[in-house]
């Protein structure tokens, strides 16, 4: 089709052009800020609503929800023991707005954000928009070097936006089929390659990033966060192993597999026959290969200050990856994804 064919087109009279969908799971410590944030929108009230998907919390979120009432609309859809997928695709039915919105509890969107997103749309063609997280400023190294400045260096076309900060026309979504439940993580960019085989653009603002309070700041919570995005790539990649989106993920984690496995045999090898390089060279490789990643991450970032942290962090991003591409996720993080972890599927 063509642009101006699928070019959106939403009247200035529309009663709701927006549905904003927000998944909650025991999001007592963020949920509050973020309808705050809502409520201070420039665009007027009437032409956004919110709805919040409560995946059975036990905390105060509900309260913190009915508290917030007073300043800003809120239709709450209790839906326990689902998958983030499952929950955004219930919420989506319940829509009414033009365009959906996907955001997480434990992020902060500026004024502006609702009413830059509309002019921006009205140029679209219906397909998705979004942007790259901001961090908060008191973040430790490992939040700078990883996700620093990703949101203003990852503008224009792109593979995919996290689905906290996702807008897309409304009947675009459901024609093509919304979240895929199957998935309990990385659903946002399996929903994005569909997005896109479908003709339609997957476009990045920086003026669309939010605040993400949730950004890992430790090398545990980092581990955490991509072993568990890693299962989902793994699900996803098994269904299309020739998806281009997923090439150069798989590859990377394939290698530092078989370094981290040759490591792993190699270390017994060493410590019988006395033989160090059994185990210093699948070492090396899997450390030549998290240097490579950085010195290019560095390079592209114009700061060469990151070369050591990010050699850790890929590293780190490695181990997790090859631990969920080998299916070696624990039974702990198997219970939590069927109770949809928000914490851990923020992106």
């Amino acid at each position: 089709m063509s642009f101006m064919a699928r070019q959106s087109s939403v009247s200035e009279r529309s009663p709701v052009v927006f549905s904003v969908i927000i998944p909650t799971l025991n999001e007592e410590k963020y949920i509050g800020r973020c309808l705050a944030a809502l409520a201070e929108q420039t665009l007027p009230s009437d032409r956004f609503d919110v709805i919040v998907v409560d995946n059975g919390s036990t905390d105060r979120t509900l309260e913190v929800i009915s508290e917030c009432s007073s300043i800003i609309r809120t239709t709450v859809l209790r839906k326990a023991k689902c998958n983030i997928s499952e929950a955004r695709d219930a919420a989506a039915g319940l829509a009414k707005g033009s365009f959906l919105v996907f955001l997480d509890a434990d992020c902060l969107v500026p004024p502006n954000w609702l009413k830059v997103a509309l002019n921006l749309l009205r140029r679209g063609d219906g397909g998705v928009i979004g942007a790259f997280y901001t961090i908060p400023e008191t973040s430790t190294w490992v939040a700078k070097a990883w996700y620093g400045d990703m949101a203003k260096s990852r503008s224009g076309p792109v593979s995919y936006v996290p689905s906290g900060t996702l807008f897309i026309d409304r009947s675009v979504f459901h024609k093509l089929g919304g979240f895929d439940p199957a998935i309990q993580t990385s659903e946002d960019f399996e929903f994005c390659q569909r997005v896109a085989a479908a003709g339609y653009e997957v476009l990045s603002y920086p003026e669309l990033s939010v605040l993400h309070l949730g950004t890992p700041q430790t090398i545990q919570a980092f581990y955490k966060k991509q072993r568990w995005h890693g299962s989902g790539v793994r699900t996803v990649f098994g269904r299309n192993m020739f998806g281009r989106g997923f090439v150069k993920t798989i590859i990377y984690t394939v290698c530092m597999s078989m370094g981290l496995l040759l490591t792993a045999f190699g270390l017994p090898v060493a410590l019988i026959t006395g033989n160090a390089l059994a185990v210093a060279l699948p070492l090396g490789f899997v450390l030549l290969i998290s240097l490579s990643m950085a010195l290019k991450g560095a390079i592209g970032r114009n700061n060469p200050s990151l070369v050591l942290p990010l050699t850790l962090l890929f590293t780190v991003y490695g181990v997790a990856r090859s631990v969920s591409l080998l299916g070696l996720v624990g039974r702990r993080d198997r219970r939590v994804a069927m109770a949809q972890s928000h914490a851990a599927a923020a992106d």
